[in-house]
């Protein structure tokens, strides 16, 4: 691997670093975070074709960008990805379109971070469950069904009242007077200030709550994983494949 591809990575897994805790933070991502991305890639890329004397470089680089773009628009359209998400994923496919050494789903780098992402986010409420269980609490006071309970567990857990901000989203509602599990977050301009205040003048001093974590610290960690190990889901693919 060249000093290049090295430091290229270095300054993806800086660049993603500084985006999630402002997304952690803020709730957005900020349009330098992909274009400096984009920016070096396309640099690279154009170094790389004046020395080979070879448009390959810049057509590849480019290639990967534009089909970064229209994965991320369709799941954006689909409303199962934020915009500054996606622009992340365009950035990383124009600064690493391809590293050697490992195996990337039909050999694009980009494309496994983003198959490393969705594993580590469905991994998520398993690890939540987890530390519920391990901390022996449950939503039990709460006027719902068991099953409510458990999808409860698995993607939040028991917060102080007064720790309650704008990290995170109430997993519950007042109906008819009772305390009910609600997991649909919906509406994201909730009032989770007001809401505090509500909690507080009732003398209700813990809630169930989700942090809502961002989709670009998947993306981060998923990015890693890539660098180091390679596609994971292809991994277990490739495994079931030669024990059949």
């Amino acid at each position: 691997m060249d000093l290049f591809t090295i430091l290229k990575i270095a300054i993806g897994g800086v660049v993603l670093f500084h985006a999630s805790y402002l997304d952690i933070k803020k709730r957005e991502i900020e349009e330098w975070h992909w274009i400096i991305l984009a920016i070096i890639g396309f640099i690279h890329a154009i170094y790389l074709s004046f020395t080979f004397q070879s448009f390959r470089p810049l057509l590849i680089t480019g290639g990967v960008f534009l089909l970064m773009f229209g994965l991320a628009l369709l799941l954006f359209y689909l409303g199962l990805f934020g915009g500054g998400d996606g622009k992340i994923l365009m950035g990383l496919g124009t600064l690493l379109p391809s590293l050697p050494g490992k195996e990337y789903a039909f050999g694009l780098f980009p494309v496994s971070v983003f198959d490393n992402a969705l594993i580590i986010s469905l991994l998520l409420p398993i690890a939540i469950l987890i530390y519920n269980l391990f901390r022996k609490d449950s939503p039990k006071e709460y006027d719902s069904g068991k099953l409510k309970k458990i999808l409860a567990m698995m993607v939040g857990y028991r917060l102080k009242t007064d720790k309650l901000s704008e990290k995170f989203y109430p997993l519950e509602e007042f109906k008819k007077g009772k305390r009910v599990i609600r997991l649909f977050i919906g509406d994201l301009d909730f009032d989770v200030k007001k809401y505090k205040e509500e909690l507080i003048e009732k003398g209700i001093d813990n809630l169930w709550a989700t942090p809502g974590l961002p989709f670009i610290v998947p993306i981060t960690f998923g990015y890693f994983i890539a660098v180091l190990f390679g596609d994971v889901m292809l991994r277990v693919v490739m495994i079931l494949i030669l024990l059949k």
